[in-house]
Order: C-alpha cells, then structure tokens, then sequence
C-alpha cells in the first residue's frame, strides 16, 4: 500500500526526471561553488596587489571565466527542461482531475496551481541550494579565520529557527485560505453577479496581503538579527592580531553570504507551505507525472 503524502506529486516527478534535474543541479552547484570562492580569491589578489604579485590576480580571473561559462549553460538547459516538464505536467493535471470528476473551475485553477510545482523544481530548490551552500561555506570559513566569529553565526540560528518555524505554520493557513479562495474564480466570473465578483477579489486581496505582511515581518526581525552580526564580526575581525586587508575583506565577505542564506529563508519557508497545499490539491501517481 502506497501512503500518499503531501509531497507524494513532487516526490514522483522528481523521481520521473531525476537525469535532467540532476544535471541541472550539479551545475547550480558548481556555480555556487565559484560563488563561494570569490570573497576567498578576491582576498588573496587584495594581498597580493598590496605587495606588488600581480600574479595573485590569476585565481580570480580564472574562477571568474568558467563560472561564467557555466551560468551560461545552465541556463540555456534550465529553459528547455522545465518548459518540457511544465507542458506535460499540466496536461496529466488536467487529464487526471477530469477522470476523478473534478468541477472544471476546480480543474482549470489546479492546472493554473500546477506551474508552481514545476516552479519550485526550477526557482526553490536552486534557491535552496544556494542558500545551503552559502550557509555551510560561508560557516566553515569564518570557522577556519577565528573560532568566536563562527560562534556568533551558530548562536543566531537559534532565534531564527523559532521564528520560522511559527512563520510556516501561519503560512500554511493562509495560503490554504488563499487557494480556496482561487478555486471558485472561475464558477464566480461565469455568474458575473457583481457583488460576488467583487467580494472575490477582495477576499483574494485580504489573503495575500496577510502573506506578504507575514514574509515581511519574519525578514524584518531576521534582518536585524543579521545587521547585528555585521558588525559583531567586523569589529571581531579588526581586532584579530596580524591581520591583513584581504582577510578583513573575505571574513566581512563571508559574513555577508551567511547572512545572505538568511535572508532567502522567509521566502522559502512560505513557498514551501504554499507547495504544501497545492500537492493536496494536484495529487498524481507515478505513473500520471
């Protein structure tokens, strides 16, 4: 017996396109890797033009041009591949709700909510990726320049998880209010009844504004949280005995990536609730993806 979850369409159509989503993320890798290197690099060529060895410009210019080679392909291959997931998608959404005696308002909005799901393979997930990346790099970096800076990075965490983890849960109602509500648009606009039309869109309007005024309040207190880091680590770094400009450069750098990979966790932490309720809505076997 399969157990079905919330995440049972995303978990099958991952599996059905694991080659061309592999492919796709060990290329998003890499170029966070090249990210990762920059502040390391630019460090290294700071020192080395202060001592007058232009030859420390070489690691620089040479992650500078594969990474831009490799953004390049990925891109171009990131267009075909979730252009072609999405066409099939859709019309399996379509296919299935209508075997299953869907209303057609219901089915039209789910094949609408189904681009999400395919977007969250092309936007989250990298986005997730990077954000993991920079956290783990940019962590074990400042660990590798002072013990007491990644400290101060651990010791953030702790706040910061509580806060999202109560973000995530309001998110959830709301967007479970907000796509109840965009499964009756279509039903709403064939009777054209003025009051209802309008009571729709207002609903629509209340709905989304609590979402972005919930994602805004979580960044706010994140942000501050991070401003002071900032300045917790600069002044940590400027007090380190013998340190050089590069290094200031790359420790500030570094911090700054951490900080970063905080600040895209408001917006996935609501993308994944809202992902959450759509798989309830557009649920495919294996077979249908």
């Amino acid at each position: 017996m399969i157990i079905q979850t919330p995440f049972t369409t995303l978990q099958n159509l991952f599996f059905r396109h694991r080659g061309k989503l592999f492919l796709t993320y060990t290329l998003t890798l890499l170029e966070n890797i090249f990210e990762l290197l920059y502040p390391l690099v630019i460090g290294i060529a700071i020192n080395g033009l202060l001592s007058g060895d232009y030859a420390q410009l070489l690691p620089l210019t040479v992650t500078w041009v594969v990474h831009t080679i490799t953004e390049v392909m990925r891109q171009m291959y990131d267009t075909r591949t979730f252009s072609g997931i999405y066409s099939k998608l859709a019309t399996k959404v379509v296919a299935e709700q209508a075997k299953q005696g869907i209303p057609t308002s219901q089915v039209i909005a789910r094949s609408s909510l189904s681009r999400e799901i395919v977007d969250f393979f092309e936007r989250d997930i990298p986005l997730t990726l990077t954000a993991a990346l920079s956290f783990f790099g940019a962590v074990g970096m400042l660990f590798w320049y002072d013990l007491q800076i990644g400290l101060y990075c651990l010791f953030l965490l702790i706040p910061v998880v509580f806060i999202n983890r109560y973000f995530g849960k309001l998110s959830l109602r709301l967007n479970q209010k907000l796509n109840d509500q965009l499964e009756q648009e279509v039903d709403i606009l064939t009777e054209r009844e003025p009051y209802n039309v309008k009571s729709h869109y207002q609903l629509l309007n209340r709905w989304r504004i609590k979402l972005s005024d919930a994602e805004a309040k979580n960044w706010g207190i994140t942000t501050l949280l991070l401003g002071g880091l900032i300045i917790a680590v600069l002044m940590r770094a400027i007090a380190l005995p013998n340190i050089a400009a590069g290094d200031i450069y790359t420790i500030v750098t570094y911090a700054m990536n951490f900080t970063l990979s905080m600040d895209d966790v408001p917006f996935l932490v609501q993308q994944l609730s809202r992902l959450k309720d759509i798989s309830y809505r557009v649920d495919l076997p294996l077979s249908n993806v």
